[in-house]
């Protein structure tokens, strides 16, 4: 499979008030390939979004390179579209016109890029709001709109910093598999970061497993269940010994669900 991202021996380091150094990240390396979904698993402190901001140029690593498809990005910008924590839509544009906003990103006219914004939410089901501002949106309508937003980016990766993390479970077990009927229509190549396990495990191709900081790459981890993912995939003998093995890899073998 063509790498869509290949990180090369990333390492990172910041410094302290008091002037020490804080290494943040010790060589890592990994690839997403073209239409794949990897995760990223780790203890809370472990680099996760570091990486994020080093993929997306917003920081410099110390040490290493970035790649996207043949091109070496290291330290740019604008290569990758990003979904944060949090829905992270223009408040004063309308949901219709935050969804034109990124095709026009893409060089599409307004007027048509309305249209196809228009037929977007559609699709999705969120036709009913298209004229509605963000802030009158549930959370996980908001989260809907910003995913649909970020896959309409004129970027092969997408990177996804934990956007389900501050819904409620039903809400977010909804979303997961909106995510993945959406994504599995698209193949979009994805990093995705998650604290949940369960999650990672529903809905990734491969999870690498990040040590406390400074984070290594712990293990590489293939997830065997076929696409599309069934809804009780979770409780597969398969499912529930990886989700052990991820727990012992992260020294939580006690059964705990966060990471």
């Amino acid at each position: 499979m063509k790498a869509a991202l290949e990180l090369h021996s990333l390492s990172k380091a910041y410094r302290r008030s008091d002037g020490r150094s804080h290494p943040v990240l010790d060589g890592v390396s990994l690839t997403v390939g073209e239409g794949e979904f990897v995760s990223l698993v780790g203890p809370s402190g472990s680099g996760k979004t570091t990486l994020f901001r080093l993929i997306g140029g917003v920081e410099k690593p110390d040490a290493g390179r970035i790649a996207i498809g043949d091109r070496e990005v290291t330290g740019e910008r604008g290569h990758i579209s990003y979904m944060p924590q949090q829905p992270a839509l223009f408040p004063w544009l309308t949901v219709t016109g935050n969804i034109a906003a990124a095709l026009e990103t893409g060089g599409m006219d307004r007027k048509m890029a309305r249209k196809a914004g228009l037929e977007w939410l559609r699709r999705i089901g969120l036709e009913g709001v298209a004229e509605e501002y963000p802030h009158v949106l549930s959370g996980g309508m908001q989260q809907r709109v910003s995913f649909l937003r970020a896959l309409l980016m004129p970027r092969n990766v997408m990177c996804l910093d934990e956007p389900f993390a501050a819904l409620d479970a039903l809400t977010r077990a909804d979303m997961q598999r909106w995510l993945l009927q959406l994504w599995e229509a698209e193949r979009r190549s994805v990093l995705f970061v998650t604290h949940s396990i369960e999650e990672a495990l529903t809905l990734s191709d491969r999870i690498y497993v990040l040590s406390a900081a400074p984070a290594k790459v712990v293990k590489e981890i293939v997830v065997p269940f076929d696409r599309p993912r069934r809804p009780d995939v979770w409780l597969a003998p398969a499912f529930v010994e990886l989700k052990k093995e991820v727990l012992d890899l992260l020294g939580q073998g006690d059964g705990s669900n966060a990471v």
